[in-house]
């Protein structure tokens, strides 16, 4: 269970992967994020990042490791909450001058209540993360934009 989406950023890869990578954007164009922490003073395999997230107008508190990290390639996350097993997959490449996203979330279920509500899990996943590539275009070719003027 999951989806996958795509999305083309007219800037170069190592601004796009800075970006991504820093977590910085996530509370200021998602509305459900309301807060998040990088644990390390720079991100690497093993880094936790504290996220606070508004589900149902509940705040709770998820963690995420990151689990791949190959600079300007590949960056990868993996959280378990509630019986979820999260795991984000960004895939960068460098066309024309701008830069290729290709992002996979995979999510698997644990339990039987789980196991039962898992297309309405999937939904409100989907919901929740399935515009965050989206998003995060427009922040940072509109931030760039404005710091190149």
């Amino acid at each position: 269970m999951g989806f996958t989406r795509d999305v083309h950023i007219k800037l170069p890869v190592d601004v796009v992967f800075r970006e991504l990578t820093s977590f910085e954007y996530a509370p200021k164009v998602l509305n459900h994020i309301e807060e998040v922490r990088v644990l390390d003073d720079e991100v690497k395999v093993g880094t936790e990042i504290k996220e606070v997230r508004t589900i149902s107008n509940r705040k709770v508190e998820n963690t995420l490791e990151v689990i791949e990290y190959e600079p300007n390639v590949k960056f990868a996350t993996y959280s378990k909450q509630n019986g979820l097993d999260l795991h984000y997959i960004y895939t960068l490449s460098e066309i024309d001058g701008g830069t290729d996203i290709h992002f996979e979330g995979k999510v698997k279920t644990k339990g039987v209540r789980n196991f039962i509500t898992k297309p309405v899990i999937n939904r409100i996943i989907k919901k929740e993360d399935g515009d965050l590539l989206y998003k995060f275009k427009q922040y940072v070719e509109l931030n760039y934009k404005e710091a190149e003027e």
